[in-house]
């Protein structure tokens, strides 16, 4: 996992470029140098996989909603509601700024909480 600038920034800032370029694959190689991806980050990446494969979008989006209901303090289950429903609603304008919304409201986590260490390999 690499988490160094380089000359064309943060691991972050290369998946936000990505984003903007529309690019599935090369958004989802640079999500992996990420220990964490924000949520509101992690909505665009949803975004992109609605739009471009179609058969993923389903268990993207049930992970963005656990991520959405661990990472926002004080969700109510009608909130989450809204934004699962919001989920189903996607491409349209008004569900993309209803989880927009939900994101902004997530706090940061650190990167050991966000993405646990994977248990070693045995060795046979």
């Amino acid at each position: 996992m690499c988490s160094y600038m380089t000359s064309d920034g943060s691991p972050l800032t290369r998946l936000r470029w990505a984003l903007k370029s529309r690019d599935l694959l090369r958004v989802r190689a640079l999500a992996t140098e990420l220990p964490h991806v924000p949520l509101g980050d992690a909505l665009a990446i949803l975004e992109l996989i609605e739009a471009q494969d179609e058969r993923q979008f389903e268990p993207a989006a049930v992970r963005w909603a656990g991520r959405l209901a661990l990472e926002t303090p004080g969700l109510t289950l009608a909130q989450l509601h809204v934004a699962v429903t919001s989920l189903d609603g996607l491409p349209d304008g008004e569900a993309r700024a209803t989880l927009r919304a939900f994101a902004r409201r997530a706090r940061p986590r650190p990167a050991a909480v966000a993405r646990p260490p994977r248990a070693p390999r045995s060795s046979r």
